[in-house]
């Protein structure tokens, strides 16, 4: 094949109508849908920010952050405090929440992380055996 019919074919390719290439056959799916356990556990570190210093003033959070903690106004969906640990004395930490969660657990980290920055402290939130084992590491 020469260049210029190369090019040709490609011109013809390029310009064919979009509906052509609108009705593909699509494969189905072949695999079930990821369900969500009913009850998992969520780790939350708040970080210190007390010190931060922003415009030549402290800014951040110094008081009790699980005060924070958005309690779900959904019957469905309930939030339970297992553990809770104050971090005193470690540089970056001021306290870890170890939580119960019922059901859906997406829109309770978000609320999680939403409350902290208002107050101007950061939550570090984690779920999963690796979290479980950090936890057990820190505080057993």
């Amino acid at each position: 094949m020469t260049r210029l019919e190369m090019v040709k074919q490609l011109a013809d390719v390029v310009t064919r109508p979009v509906d052509d290439y609108m009705h593909q056959p699509v494969e189905p799916v072949l695999h079930e849908p990821i369900r969500v356990p009913e009850v998992s556990e969520l780790f939350v570190w708040f970080e210190d920010t007390s010190a931060r210093q922003r415009d030549g003033s402290l800014r951040g959070a110094a008081g009790l952050p699980e005060s924070l903690l958005p309690w779900p106004q959904d019957p469905d969906v309930t939030m339970q405090v297992i553990d809770r640990r104050y971090a005193e004395g470690h540089l970056h930490l001021l306290s870890a929440v170890r939580l119960r969660v019922n059901g859906k657990f997406g829109e309770r980290i978000a609320a999680l992380y939403t409350a902290a920055l208002s107050v101007g402290t950061v939550a570090w939130i984690g779920t999963g055996e690796q979290y479980a084992r950090a936890w057990e590491e820190l505080y057993s």
